[in-house]
């Protein structure tokens, strides 16, 4: 178990310098106990789940962020202004399908070079 939990005693309300310097990991930790009153699990639980949902949105949008960076210009052009996440990945999307259709096409000129050889 992370030493940042083990040192709270137990049932003690945490709060938000609890949780500075704690790995993403150790944040599902801190689920609150049976037995503990209601109002005071209800609170416990907040905070590590904000923590934990901001963590998750950071990680989409940066991904969604990776993926506007890879797409070539031309379809980046092809919107007017700022691109939205879903614009995003559905330019994404159509660009992986023209690469798989090429690289099939491709695939499938091997082949048939490879059987005129034969």
């Amino acid at each position: 178990m992370d030493e940042g939990i083990s040192r709270l005693p137990e049932r003690q309300l945490l709060e938000h310098r609890d949780f500075i310097g704690l790995d993403y990991p150790a944040l599902y930790m801190c689920k609150p106990k049976r037995g503990v009153k209601r109002d005071e699990s209800k609170e416990t639980y907040k905070l590590p789940h904000r923590l934990i949902e901001k963590k998750r949105r950071d990680r989409i949008n940066e991904c969604i962020a990776q993926l506007k960076d890879l797409l070539p210009e031309h379809l980046k052009l092809t919107t007017l202004g700022h691109l939205e996440k879903a614009v995003v990945l559905e330019l994404t999307l159509k660009h992986l399908k023209a690469l798989t259709a090429l690289t099939e096409q491709q695939h499938q000129k091997i082949i048939a070079l490879q059987n005129g050889k034969r």
